[in-house]
Parts: structure tokens; C-alpha cells; sequence
């Protein structure tokens, strides 16, 4: 059963925070309607088809847990949050590792023919088919289980039942309020970023940043409606520091499988010069990235902040955000 979208008639009225109910449903039914266009994109046996599915698993969920009072008092969101979590990761294992495998694979090609010690490509290639391919299965496998069908009706439940307001917890806060508590994730984290001390500590809290500002970016995206210019500009600054984030990730992610394949090489008596060579370049990909943060951060989060500042009174529209650390 298809919930209706808005049309002009219902655009959300001044002041209508009791909206912001029917807006996270209409948010989750288009989550929903490219969840289930991605299951039919996978029998074309291509792990990229279900991009789509673990990118709206990641949405709706998200949008989901950024009302907490209503992820405490309801056991079903609870449980509709974490079968998202896991839609998201399965179905999304075997593009990762094909995504791994492409950049790493270009990583060797731009190196000069000297620096390619060893059969590097065919041990890269092996080591990537042999995990693509259970992912793949397992992911196809999901697509077509029993449990699969269960999330996307309990998508369709969530979405009734947000369109008819009474799931508590949602329209009860202000809007203001719940963007003001993300971004203050958001700040927390980022100050753990700059106590962090060592390689994985460092990873790790960089990890938890860009989770804490992907979060927030899709409630912005939910509750557009509320406030469109504002939004429009705070989700482009959020973008910008999740996706310095995410290529900071997909360095981390790369380094562990250069570590994998460099013991691979070595306990084969093979050169692991090539793959020393490659890790060390993922390393400095992450120290470029990691000093490139602060400024990124400071110049692409300036609208949210005077959004939120604006809501709760603290500021007005042509002063500066307050200092935040």
C-alpha cells in the first residue's frame, strides 16, 4: 500500500511543526519506494545495482534516530532502526570491497613500472574475488528472504502511522531543539577528533564524526519543508564534510586491506615493496585529509549553526553563529 505524496495544497503551514510527522513519512516512503527498485535492480547480478538500497537503508534510518524520545518509547522503531542498520550493511559489503578493489587497482596503475614489484595485480584481484563474491550471494540472498519483505513492511507501517501523527516523540520537540542536540553531537565528536592521539585512535573518532554528521544531514533532509533555503544550504555543508569524511574512511578501509594483502605476499615469498609503497600513500592521503578538516568543517557547518541559533533565540538572522569548539 503506497502513501500518498504531498501536493501544493499541503505544503506545510507557518509555524506547522505538527508537520514534521508527515514530512519524516513522506521522507521514508521515497526511502522505501528506491529500497524496493533496488531489489529489483540486483537480479541483474551487478553488486552496484543495490547502491540505491544501502544509501535509503542509511536514510530513512538515520532520520529515524534522530528523534531519540521516539526511539525510546517505541520498541518498534527501535527494531525497525536496527533491521536498517542491518539491510545496510549487508546488501553493501560486496560493492565496498569492489569499490576497494577498484581503487587500489588504479592506485598500481599510476605507478611507474619499476615501483610494480611482484604479481601485484593478480594477487589484488584474487583477493578481492574471493570476498565479492559470498558478499554478493549473501546480499542477493537477503534481497529475496522473508526478512527483507518484513523491513520494507514495517517501513510501510511506520509510514501510516507518521501520517496520521500519533507516534510519540516526533512532533512533540522542536525542530530547533532536535538540530540543536545533532549539532551538538556533531561538536562533541569533533573535539574528540582533536584530542585523539595515534593511527587508529585518530580513525576511529574521525569514524564517528562523519556518522554524527551523516545523522544529521538526513534529518535536515526530512524536515526540508520547514525552512527550504536554510536546509538546502546546511545540507550542502554537511555534504561537504561527509564526503571529506568518507574519502578519509575509504583510505582507512584501504590501508587494512594492504596490511591483508601485504601478509598474503610475504608468507607466498612474493615482494611486498609495492603494497609498503601503496600503504604508506593511504597514509598520507589521511594526514592531508585529517588537516584539511578543521577548515571544512568551520566554513561548510557556519548554516547550521545560525539555524539552530536562530530557532532557540540565541541569534539572529544576519549575525554570526556563537563560538562553538
Amino acid at each position: 500500500m503506497s502513501i500518498e505524496t504531498r501536493t501544493d495544497a499541503e505544503a506545510v503551514p507557518e509555524g506547522g511543526q505538527a508537520q514534521v510527522s508527515r514530512m519524516l513519512a513522506r521522507y521514508l516512503h521515497a526511502q522505501r519506494e528506491t529500497i524496493m527498485d533496488g531489489q529489483i535492480a540486483a537480479c541483474h547480478d551487478d553488486p552496484d545495482s543495490v547502491v540505491g538500497v544501502v544509501k535509503a537503508a542509511r536514510r530513512a534510518r538515520c532520520a529515524l534516530s534522530a528523534h531519540p524520545t521516539a526511539v525510546r518509547r517505541q520498541s518498534e522503531v527501535r527494531r525497525l532502526v536496527e533491521e536498517l542498520r542491518w539491510l545496510g550493511i549487508t546488501t553493501g559489503a560486496a560493492h565496498d570491497l569492489r569499490a576497494q578493489s577498484a581503487r587500489l587497482h588504479a592506485a598500481v596503475d599510476v605507478l611507474r613500472p619499476r615501483y610494480v614489484r611482484g604479481p601485484v595485480r593478480e594477487r589484488m584481484a584474487a583477493y578481492f574475488d574471493v570476498r565479492i563474491r559470498p558478499a554478493w550471494t549473501a546480499a542477493r540472498d537477503l534481497l529475496a528472504a522473508p526478512r527483507f519483505v518484513t523491513v520494507v513492511e514495517d517501513l510501510m507501517a511506520e509510514e501510516r502511522l507518521l501520517h496520521t501523527g500519533v507516534v510519540p516523540g516526533i512532533d512533540e520537540p522542536d525542530n530547533s531543539v532536535v538540530l540543536d542536540a545533532l549539532l551538538g553531537r556533531v561538536r562533541r565528536r569533533m573535539r574528540r577528533v582533536g584530542s585523539a592521539r595515534g593511527e587508529d585512535a585518530i580513525d576511529a573518532a574521525m569514524h564517528d564524526l562523519r556518522k554524527s554528521v551523516r545523522r544529521t544531514r538526513y534529518y535536515v533532509e526530512s524536515v526540508r519543508d520547514l525552512d527550504p533555503s536554510r536546509s538546502d544550504q546546511t545540507v550542502a555543508g554537511l555534504i561537504a564534510v561527509q564526503d571529506l569524511l568518507g574519502e578519509y574512511q575509504d583510505a582507512v578501509v584501504a590501508k587494512h586491506h594492504l596490511i591483508q594483502l601485504t601478509r598474503e605476499a610475504e608468507n607466498a615469498g612474493e615482494s611486498a615493496f609495492t603494497y609498503g609503497l601503496l600503504l604508506q600513500r593511504e597514509i598520507d592521503r589521511t594526514a592531508e585529509l585529517a588537516a584539511a578538516l578543521p577548515g571544512t568543517y568551520w566554513r561548510s557547518l557556519r548554516t547550521a549553526r545560525v539555524m539552530a541559533d536562530i530557532h532557540t533565540g540565541t541569534g539572529t538572522g544576519g549575525a554570526a553563529p556563537r563560538k562553538t569548539s
